[in-house]
């Protein structure tokens, strides 16, 4: 949520009635996922992680309060490492906002405030193996993902949605054009960045596709990669953010308190979408708003399969490629495995 706060969106007073409703979709009567307990994250000193990826034996966690930005916890020795050291050095970060993991182990993790994305294997002997790269071009770029041979980003971007950057021949090209609000239809491209800013990525492991959610309402988009372009396999809008836009303020996108909050956490598999979704209100939950109950299970032609309960709220998941299990944690720091 850090990053909302930089590009200066803001809450507004509510004055408008809000006519949002939980999409009938989302809404379960029952269907609880079972859920083993896994580990208490306390005991590693961690009592508010901002996300988590796992691989095998090592879970890594972002925290905002630590001697580093990410906990490297082998779960077997009970062992943890520090990894990306506070700060603006060599191998040092500000802010780490995304976080993910390949197929082989390779963590990456981005820094909203410099622009670099730091790259790590914490099976290697050397941290310094897989050098930072930082993303090229004046724009600010919010949510990154990074491929075999290539960068997918969000960000402040006038050309289309998607950024994809190749890391074959240094190519930059944007793709998709922004969701269009009904209430707002002639945004300029710059405003329709703002608005739809609250973005989550997540790869699908082939490096095929990948998805992308809004955090702040029902939107998202499902694409295919093939070789250096994207296309929109799938785009769903149930429910619009409740907003007030005004091109001449200084945070010209501002939500209301009452608004929806959406998507706030996606893992995926080769063949699975799974979703945390909120749909709760700022002016209801305040900073529990991102505290979740409901997991979405969509396929990657976008059609929704599944919306079953959570027992415990969630705040954060990651599909763990080495085991095929879901794993999240709850607001008291709890690390969980979901049987689903």
């Amino acid at each position: 949520m850090k990053k909302i706060i930089y590009i200066a969106i803001f809450f507004a007073a509510c004055s408008k009635t809000n006519d949002l409703n939980i999409p009938q979709e989302f809404q379960t009567s029952g269907n609880e996922v079972h859920v083993d307990f896994v580990a208490d994250l306390s005991d590693y000193g961690i009592s508010r992680p901002t996300k988590i990826t796992k691989h095998g034996d090592i879970l890594a966690i972002g925290q905002p309060h630590g001697e580093a930005n990410v906990s490297l916890i082998d779960l077997i020795t009970h062992t943890t490492n520090q990894w990306l050291p506070f700060g603006s050095g060599p191998n040092e970060a500000y802010s780490i906002y995304n976080l993910s993991v390949n197929q082989r182990g390779e963590l990456a993790a981005f820094d909203f405030y410099t622009g670099i994305l730091h790259r790590h294997n914490p099976t290697t002997s050397s941290r310094s193996a897989t050098h930072p790269l930082a993303l090229t071009g004046e724009e600010k770029h919010l949510s990154v993902i990074q491929g075999d041979n290539f960068i997918i980003s969000t960000g402040l971007y006038k050309q289309g949605r998607y950024r994809f950057y190749s890391l074959d021949n240094n190519q930059t090209t944007y793709f998709v054009s922004y969701p269009e609000h009904p209430q707002y239809p002639d945004l300029s491209q710059h405003l329709q960045s703002i608005l739809w800013a609250s973005t989550v990525l997540c790869l699908r492991p082939d490096n095929k596709a990948f998805v992308c959610t809004d955090i702040r309402s029902g939107q998202i988009d499902i694409c295919n990669i093939e070789e250096h372009s994207i296309s929109l396999v799938c785009r769903h809008c149930y429910y619009y953010p409740h907003v007030d836009i005004d091109p001449k303020a200084h945070g010209p996108v501002a939500y209301y308190m009452d608004n929806l909050a959406g998507f706030q956490d996606v893992a995926v598999s080769n063949d699975r979408i799974f979703v945390l979704y909120s749909g709760k209100t700022y002016k209801d939950e305040k900073q529990n708003i991102a505290n979740c109950s409901t997991l979405l299970v969509f396929d990657w032609d976008g059609t929704l399969l599944e919306t079953r309960t959570l027992p415990q709220m969630a705040t954060f998941i990651s599909y763990d490629l080495e085991e095929n299990a879901l794993y999240g944690t709850t607001p008291d720091a709890q690390l969980v495995r979901y049987n689903i």
